[in-house]
């Protein structure tokens, strides 16, 4: 652009002037009326050409185009036309140009970049005129400029001039900001938001192919390419997690778990500000004006599409507790505490302390009668509970009778069912309240929203699983060890090991039938299991060998 207006446009204008004066054109005609006629138009056509290249995407493509072209025209003009003859004034002679007559150049064609940018985005038939407003704009300043300056003369010459010349370009500052509130206001009614927008409008752009997040990143394609898009789709995930932190910091909040939401914004703002060095000054600008981050009806609207489209984008869990206001009965001490209580679960013995802290606001305190039930045996695993008063009996249905029948008691400070946060699965068992109790309970849903943002958390879990995943393939390998020694009747090799004097493998009776079923559930596996199962296994194996060893006696004996 800046080539065409300096070189392409300016030689053109030069030799059409030259032949117009040639037909009996006075050079009085020429400066006022002709020669803008003939620039203007000159000017604008590498700009109606690039309405057809892909780059040309929207307004301020268009007056950066037609800037550009301005500024080529009037700099080569300059050289050749005014400087020469500048003598010793050659240094005032260029300031006073560049804010005059160079910023009308650049303000006129400016205006018809602007007006095909509209074009572009517009979906009004009518709007196929606006080439022909913007070029008739474009030469009514340029008369009206060349007129006043054949007019006057001195100081108040160039002051109107570069008055003329500012003016412009605040009047092309203010076309932009128009044409990004449109913009913005385009992408606010395709987000759902009702912002002073005719319901013909809105028709309109719900026409354009769907409504949510992903016509907006459609559209953001269409402008900045695929690889913009990527960037600046991570760039606005970056902005609303970091407005989400700051929401977080207005409340209450432990030592500890405040200095964690600082830390995480500012290892967010490093990626913000290295994404933004990649996309370039235009693009920032676009998203910077369209979706500014001051904007809150915007960027709530903004955040649900992303949540919807992706929860693992955002952090969802702080939105709803938020929203909620489920922490608010919670001091940051009890947090904290309960903080505490949690890392001591062993699902969440990797979770960092200010991650637990986090996750304890979702906690809600429930009060339950004596003999009220928590859940039943075969219920959805919706929760975990955490016993602060009274007692907890769990409780199976026994096959023969059909009747529950006492497994285990948990007293203040145990946890009940864990495990189902993982899995959600059917309740193995009945957990009933023994006297009047109150718990800590936390929904599985509510953990969910939690670490679906947070992959180090994800890991942490993970890693728990991996453990038990360990111990239970190590319990499985020793318990098919041990049956296939007692499958050959290689007792004394598991009687002589340490694990057969241990308190497991004396109170095995092969007679004896067992009061209730061994427990092996996921929560119950520890780094002890695979001992335990060995001294069962070195049990049994003991009184396999004391019975075959009255066996063989009897046997001598009858003979």
């Amino acid at each position: 652009c800046l080539g065409w207006g300096a070189v392409g446009a300016f030689g053109l204008a030069w030799l059409i002037n030259n032949e117009v004066m040639d037909r009996g054109v006075s050079y009085e005609m020429l400066t006022r009326i002709t020669a803008p006629i003939i620039e203007e138009i000159l000017k604008a056509l590498v700009l109606i050409y690039l309405i057809q290249h892909p780059r040309f995407r929207y307004i301020v493509d268009g007056a950066v185009y037609g800037i550009a072209v301005g500024i080529g025209f009037a700099l080569t003009e300059n050289l050749a036309i005014y400087l020469p003859d500048a003598g010793d004034a050659v240094l005032a002679t260029a300031i006073s140009r560049t804010l005059s007559t160079s910023l009308m150049h650049a303000t006129a064609s400016g205006l018809v970049g602007i007006s095909l940018g509209r074009l572009r985005r517009s979906t009004n038939q009518r709007a196929a005129f606006l080439p022909v407003v913007g070029i008739a704009l474009a030469i009514g300043l340029h008369v009206a400029y060349n007129n006043i300056a054949n007019e006057l003369e001195g100081v108040t010459l160039l002051m109107v001039a570069i008055a003329f010349g500012i003016g412009g370009g605040l009047v092309i500052a203010w076309e932009i900001s128009r044409g990004l509130a449109d913009e913005k206001k385009r992408f606010a009614v395709t987000l759902g938001l009702n912002v002073g927008v005719s319901d013909g409008e809105r028709e309109a752009v719900q026409k354009l192919g769907g409504m949510g997040i992903e016509q907006v990143f459609g559209e953001l394609q269409n402008f900045f390419g695929q690889e913009n898009v990527a960037l600046v789709r991570r760039l606005l995930v970056i902005q609303a997690n970091i407005g989400i932190l700051r929401n977080n910091l207005t409340g209450p909040a432990s030592d500890r778990l405040r200095t964690a939401w600082e830390e995480e914004i500012a290892q967010y703002r490093i990626e913000f500000e290295q994404i933004r060095k990649k996309l370039g000054a235009a693009v920032n600008l676009f998203v910077d004006s369209v979706f500014p981050p001051g904007d809150q009806a915007m960027q709530a609207a903004f955040n649900d599409e992303l949540a919807r489209f992706d929860p693992t984008l955002l952090h969802t869990f702080d939105m709803f507790m938020r929203v909620s206001e489920l922490a608010s009965p919670f001091t940051p001490e009890q947090l904290s505490e309960r903080a505490e209580r949690l890392s001591r679960i062993e699902i969440f013995r990797h979770v960092s302390l200010p991650h637990l802290e986090n996750l304890s606001r979702a906690i809600t305190i429930q009060d339950y009668d004596d003999g009220s039930v928590l859940f039943n045996e075969g219920d959805e695993g919706d929760a975990m509970f955490m016993l602060e008063q009274g007692q907890i009996d769990i409780l199976v249905t026994e096959r023969r009778t059909g009747q529950p029948k006492p497994l285990r008691s948990f007293q203040p400070g145990g946890v009940v069912g864990e495990f189902s946060l993982l899995d959600g699965g059917s309740r193995s068992a009945q957990a009933q309240a023994c006297g009047p109790i109150r718990v800590l309970i936390l929904r599985r849903e509510a953990f969910y929203r939690f670490i679906q943002s947070r992959p180090d958390v994800v890991l942490a879990v993970l890693q728990y699983l991996a453990d038990k995943v360990r111990i239970t393939t190590q319990t499985v390998e020793t318990s098919v060890g041990h049956l296939m020694q007692l499958g050959r009747g290689d007792y004394g090799a598991l009687v002589s090991g340490p694990i057969s004097a241990s308190p497991v493998a004396e109170s095995i009776s092969l007679e004896a039938q067992p009061t209730a079923p061994a427990s092996l559930e996921p929560t119950e596996i520890s780094d002890a299991t695979p001992t335990w199962v060995s001294s069962v296994f070195s049990g049994i194996a003991a009184r396999l060998q004391k019975r075959e060893a009255s066996y063989a006696g009897s046997s001598s004996t009858t003979e």
